[in-house]
């Protein structure tokens, strides 16, 4: 790994990978043309490998990108092994974007690759003062649900998170409807049941997201999937936010404080080995 703990590997034209990019200007340099998966490795496999799959297939639709060449999560297990033998938890993104340079006509619909490999850092489980953000919002786009390359809309969230000395932020749509946090999908719990934004509200399909839903059906829990404006969340008695690496709970949205004890369900979906 680098001086700042991280690894890039890249994928060459024969299939291997090196350490040794094929070009630094591509078009997900360029554009943001292209996909991303942030996922964390532990005991040699991906975990919630089989979704993070069908994330990427789905993305790679919804983009017009062509999938002949494009690596399996079984590919990847391969590659991070090799490189990483015997390894402690590791976190991994695996970008994907469009070949070729062009303008923005792409003369060209197959696949390059990179990894970003680092350490392992547990998500923090506490957010102690988020705030629901007045300047950036979520646009409504056919690729709204997918995790692209072109990140400039939560990156500005986070600053502006950073600029309000805020631990989260909470984003709307166009239409003024809770979509998601500043790098996460929301939840939160009244009365015994659980919400989250729809999809249809422009957030992210996230992995973390799919876990906790499959869990919460299991375990018999109601769980309400809709169109919700902010005001719901101060009547709520916790929030919590998901992602591939783990939940984290809000204290203190506003004035308006929330129980952070944690939630069993939720938490042991996230659980180490």
């Amino acid at each position: 790994m680098n001086g700042f703990g991280t690894t890039f590997l890249f994928k060459q034209k024969n299939g291997e990978w090196s350490t040794q990019p094929l070009a630094w200007h591509n078009r997900g340099f360029l554009f943001g043309d292209g996909l991303f998966e942030t996922m964390v490795f532990q005991s040699n496999k991906i975990r919630f490998s089989d979704d993070h799959q069908l994330r990427v297939l789905d993305g790679i639709a919804n983009l017009s990108l062509d999938r002949e060449e494009l690596s399996s999560i079984q590919q990847i297990e391969k590659t991070v092994n090799h490189f990483f033998p015997n390894s402690k938890a590791l976190r991994i993104r695996w970008n994907i974007f469009r070949a070729g340079y062009g303008r923005y006509s792409p003369p060209e619909n197959s696949t390059h690759e990179t990894l970003q490999i680092e350490s392992f850092i547990k998500s923090d489980g506490l957010k102690i003062n988020a705030f629901v953000s007045d300047k950036i919002r979520i646009p409504e786009l056919p690729w709204s649900n997918c995790k692209t390359l072109n990140s400039l809309t939560y990156v500005l969230a986070n600053q502006e998170r950073i600029d309000k000395k805020m631990d989260e932020v909470i984003l709307l749509n166009s239409k003024g409807l809770v979509s998601e946090a500043g790098s996460s999908n929301i939840f939160w719990i009244k009365n015994g049941v659980y919400y989250t934004p729809s999809l249809t509200c422009s957030c992210i399909s996230g992995i973390g997201r799919k876990q906790i839903i499959r869990k919460l059906e299991t375990e018999g829990k109601e769980i309400v999937e809709g169109e919700f404006y902010p005001i719901e969340l101060v009547k709520a008695d916790k929030i919590f936010t998901s992602n591939a690496i783990g939940v984290s709970y809000i204290q203190f949205l506003n004035n308006w404080e929330f129980d952070i004890e944690p939630d069993p369900i939720i938490d042991e979906i996230f659980q180490m080995n």
